[in-house]
């Protein structure tokens, strides 16, 4: 059994509820054998995967985190914010 947890911190609690709702309709009709859930609080969200396949889990995350990505940069370019990354 594969357990995997991915934590953020969001911008605040309107930007974490946005990012659950937007979320959410892709993550119903997970592969057989894959549990998924989500919570959190505040500027807090945290996702847990289970799987018994650990390829199955990190391509979960990794596609989360894809789609994570691409909200971020929808919700800075309609605030009218720059999205690039910028080097420390």
């Amino acid at each position: 059994m594969t357990r995997a947890t991915l934590t953020l911190k969001i911008a605040d609690d309107s930007a974490r509820k946005s990012l659950l709702s937007v979320l959410a309709p892709d993550n119903k009709g997970l592969p057989k054998g894959l549990a998924f859930s989500t919570g959190g609080r505040d500027s807090a969200v945290e996702f847990q995967f289970e799987s018994a396949s650990p390829s199955a889990s990190l391509s979960t995350v990794l596609a989360l985190l894809r789609d994570i990505t691409l909200f971020q940069e929808v919700w800075l370019l309609s605030r009218g914010m720059d999205t690039r990354v910028r080097g420390g």
